[in-house]
């Protein structure tokens, strides 16, 4: 590799949550369980409250409530003995007869439906204002800028990591505590009716839509589809509250039946909020909006939307946008998210935490951007969860880069490498500055 190039990286690649305090009876009553065995004396005396909730039992803690799920390889009762070795109090579990040595146990009749009732019972017991985010790309983007903006005006829990789908959500939700303010909880699917239950779970008092786009299509079979799916989210907003969308979603807006506040967003467009004057540099983005600057060390236009819909949320919650902008100054992505690192072989620009046909193509533009006197090297590794759409995707994203004509390099691995190279040099990048291997870790060697 060449001193001082540009190297960006577009690769592929649940847990436990503290809770309000709950007393054992309050959980019998929670989940609708019965005791599996007797508790014992000392347990009831003591009125012993459990304050976190695990499914995974390497992550189990002395006093939690350990959820035994049952999974497609293993179920979480073959993992009881591990959670009570890790000092864990009570387990909640399914079958009859089952060994729970050194834990009480609650018996239910499906423990995921266990999850979500508990999940229901600290949403309920929880003051905080809840804001859904969904979408086809930038989910955890968007739920982190709103956070960081809405702690400005108090204790803002988001989702940890993408806990996102029907064990992260309800896990989300148990990680909201009596302190908290706001609640950021990320809402995600890969198929048709999986967002409409969730929603219903969070019961959000704004949500916002990130945008429709492909990933996910082999659950969806259709764009079109993944977009209706994804505005289900809308249909779960309290009466009242707040809709956040992209200003090209609006004609796609389904009929709602309540008194909801629709805002949209967009870039040198017609939109309620409107970001302007985008500049983006050396990993620094700036754009105003009604006149505010906003400055963020972030890599690529691409994060604009995501900021918009920040500075919506942080309107509506009684946030400045001067406020907004200070909060966001400070922002930074996680690995894998276009974060930019120097080093002394170059600059890489990590994008490869997932991929989408829209998460591509944003990252072929922010290469092709970039200010730099070094050459160009775009990494790029399967786009997972397209179906039929595959090859059709990866040769889209080829295409691009083969007509913007400011990429020197294309390495590809996967699957689908040939598909993308094969649709760059038609677009008419030349074959010797392209590479294909099994791996992109074997293309970093």
């Amino acid at each position: 590799m060449w001193r001082g190039q540009i190297v960006l990286v577009h690769e592929i690649r649940v847990g436990s949550s503290a809770m309000i305090p709950i007393r054992f009876d309050q959980l019998l009553e929670a989940v609708d369980g019965t005791i599996g065995r007797p508790v014992a004396k000392s347990y009831a005396r003591q009125n012993t409250q459990l304050r976190r909730v695990v499914t995974d039992s390497r992550r189990v803690q002395p006093g939690d409530l350990f959820v035994a799920l049952s999974g497609s390889l293993h179920h979480g009762e073959e993992f009881l003995a591990d959670a009570a070795r890790a000092g864990a109090t009570a387990a909640v579990v399914e079958r009859d007869g089952v060994r729970c040595e050194g834990l009480e146990c609650v018996r239910v009749e499906e423990s995921l439906a266990a999850l979500w009732r508990l999940a229901a019972w600290n949403r309920d017991r929880s003051a905080a204002e809840r804001v859904a985010v969904t979408g086809s790309f930038a989910k955890t983007t968007t739920r982190q800028m709103i956070q960081t903006v809405l702690s400005v005006r108090g204790q803002a829990r988001q989702s940890p990591r993408n806990y996102n789908n029907q064990v992260g959500v309800p896990l989300s939700l148990l990680a909201i505590d009596l302190q908290d303010r706001f609640a950021v909880i990320e809402v995600g699917a890969s198929g048709l009716g999986e967002i409409e239950p969730l929603a219903q779970l969070v019961r959000p008092a704004a949500a916002v839509l990130t945008g429709c786009g492909r990933a996910h299509l082999h659950g969806f079979g259709s764009a079109e589809a993944l977009c209706r799916e994804k505005m289900r989210l809308l249909a779960s907003i309290q009466s009242g509250g707040l809709a956040v969308i992209p200003t090209e979603c609006h004609r796609r807006l389904p009929r709602l039946s309540r008194d909801l506040e629709v805002v949209t967003v967009g870039v040198e467009t017609d939109a309620d909020i409107v970001a302007t004057g985008v500049e983006h540099d050396l990993g620094m983005l700036r754009f105003h909006v009604s006149g505010q600057l906003f400055e963020l060390p972030v890599a690529g236009r691409h994060f604009v939307r995501a900021a918009l819909a920040a500075v919506a949320i942080g309107r509506w919650s009684g946030v400045s946008d001067i406020e907004s902008a200070t909060a966001l100054a400070s922002f930074r992505t996680e690995a894998g998210r276009c974060r930019v690192e120097h080093t002394s072989r170059g600059t890489v620009i990590d994008d490869s935490y997932n991929a989408s046909p829209e998460s591509m193509l944003a990252a072929c533009q922010l290469l092709e951007e970039w200010n730099t006197v070094g050459r160009r090297v775009l990494v790029v590794g399967d786009m997972a969860e397209l179906g039929t759409h595959a090859a059709a995707c990866h040769a889209e994203v080829g295409t691009a880069v083969g007509r913007g004509g400011e990429i020197d390099e294309l390495w590809a691995a996967g699957t689908w490498a040939e598909a993308t190279v094969e649709a760059a040099i038609e677009a008419g990048m030349a074959r010797e500055t392209t590479r294909i291997c099994a791996s992109v870790d074997a293309l970093l060697v």
